[in-house]
């Protein structure tokens, strides 16, 4: 699917199409003929499935871009709940590799907004400017999330980001058992 959706499929899934089971898909649009060589290249990204869970266990379940961890309902829009993609650091089209070193992990959202805001990125002033008004500790922070090339999670934070990956039933299931623990 990933790699048909490029060239112009249009597969649904039952967040799409309430109708739909978990496991089942509806092909909504053929695109370009990709089993054959000319078109071969279209939407074929080739990132692998060992890639992709490597990149988003690397980066915690979590948008790099906004911070939101898989799953989780966005402040903005409560109905609304994060679906983690894998982009490129740089755009597929300018040649990145599907190396994990090329990829970071995605909410959707920031997805299809860093697509649209190619050439309109915030200018290193404007970054600056925002950096020149934390309080000293908050840059300090900050560099070391810089020089780390990520932000690192309290022991917490990744806990909550292994228990977004549980499927629901299980959820219930650890939030009874915490429940009970702490007698709540």
């Amino acid at each position: 699917m990933r790699d048909l959706r490029p060239a112009g499929w249009v597969i649904r899934t039952y967040r799409d199409r309430p109708s739909l089971q978990p496991d089942q898909l509806y092909l909504e649009a053929i695109g370009r003929p990709v089993w054959e060589p000319e078109h071969r290249a279209a939407g074929l990204r080739q990132i692998s499935s060992k890639t992709r869970r490597l990149v988003l266990e690397r980066d915690g379940h979590a948008c790099r871009r906004c911070g939101h961890a898989a799953g989780e309902a966005y402040a903005d829009d409560p109905s609304a709940h994060v679906r983690l993609t894998v982009g490129h650091v740089n755009p597929h089209r300018s040649g990145s590799a599907a190396e994990a070193e090329d990829l970071i992990a995605e909410c959707a959202r920031c997805n299809e907004t860093v697509k649209h805001l190619t050439g309109v990125q915030m200018t290193k002033e404007q970054v600056w400017d925002r950096v020149t008004e934390l309080r000293r500790r908050d840059k300090q922070e900050l560099l070391d999330w810089m020089k780390a090339d990520g932000r690192a999670m309290s022991q917490m934070e990744r806990v909550w980001a292994m228990y977004r990956q549980l499927p629901a039933v299980l959820r219930e299931d650890l939030k009874r058992d915490l429940d009970g623990l702490l007698g709540s």
